[in-house]
């Protein structure tokens, strides 16, 4: 099973790669629609595509693979608040690595600028928390789940980092695609890692969108003033964090294994011809050619 979801994933990346630069060009300069547009037509084709091939080659129901359940209010909120209280060890990674590389996902806000808030809101933050958390705490968790939960759990993470394709984005998306994959397996709902990559992706866009009539009046701080402001951030949130995640496992404690356990996993080959393929896609075409630039 695992060698046949690495080869589904090495052909989500060549697919989104190529598809998404065609499609590109196609909507933008053939079909001349405006970027939002364009951005969310783009994204529908791509990713619908995707999904419906997983479901149909491996034959599996739509409900099960994609843990299209209810998620209580309770658990929704835990799910928030542990996104939440999150968000500065996100901003950790981007400060160490912005040595190496500098922060691309306010240059893609930048890009978007001209966009309605509404328009932003829709492309960075519903669309991906409703099509990469079906792609990845989805069809990836339902097709390494033969590997065990934990096994299934980095799988996904790592899938989802390196479709990032940059090493700043990777480092935090595996961070956030193992606590999505870990909240969905505990819940059993989809539900539990759409509501805060929406969050977490909705607090940025709202952010970027604030800042920028300030942009070139705000004195940029130091790489240290940076590491010392995040640092206490996350010393002030780390308690939060502790007690949303001892609330979260209490009330969802690990269920009966619908996954196996990783000790009585059958002995899979994880890393395959296709995965070894897809980390070189990710650090030649991803991680080289952003350090270069830089």
């Amino acid at each position: 099973m695992a060698r046949r979801t690495n080869q589904y994933f090495l052909f989500v990346f060549l697919f989104f790669m190529l598809g998404s630069t065609i499609l590109g060009l196609l909507l933008i300069n053939f079909l001349a629609l405006p970027s939002d547009l364009a951005n969310i037509i783009l994204q529908f084709l791509v990713f619908i595509p995707m999904l419906v091939i997983y479901v149909k080659t491996e034959k599996v129901s739509v409900k099960e693979c994609f843990s299209l359940r209810p998620l209580n209010w309770k658990n929704a909120l835990l799910c928030l608040g542990i996104a939440y209280c999150a968000l500065p060890f996100i901003s950790m990674i981007v400060v160490l690595t912005s040595p190496l590389q500098p922060n691309l996902v306010e240059q893609a806000m930048g890009e978007l600028n001209d966009s309605s808030l509404f328009s932003m809101l829709f492309v960075i933050a519903v669309q991906p928390a409703v099509f990469e958390e079906l792609l990845f705490r989805g069809a990836a968790l339902h097709g390494y789940r033969s590997l065990g939960a934990k096994k299934a759990l980095l799988m996904s993470a790592l899938m989802f980092a390196m479709l990032h394709m940059n090493l700043q984005q990777a480092l935090y998306a595996f961070l956030l695609g193992a606590i999505f994959a870990f909240m969905v397996q505990r819940t059993g709902s989809i539900f539990a890692s759409m509501l805060p990559h929406f969050l977490i992706n909705a607090l940025n866009c709202v952010a970027a969108t604030a800042q920028t009539p300030q942009q070139g009046v705000v004195e940029e701080l130091s790489f240290t003033q940076e590491l010392l402001s995040t640092g206490l951030q996350c010393l002030i949130f780390l308690p939060f964090l502790a007690l949303l995640m001892y609330l979260f496992l209490r009330r969802n404690p690990a269920p009966t294994p619908a996954l196996p356990a990783d000790t009585d996993a059958p002995k899979e080959k994880i890393f395959t011809a296709s995965f070894w393929i897809i980390v070189a896609i990710f650090i030649f075409f991803g991680v080289l050619p952003n350090l270069y630039w830089n």
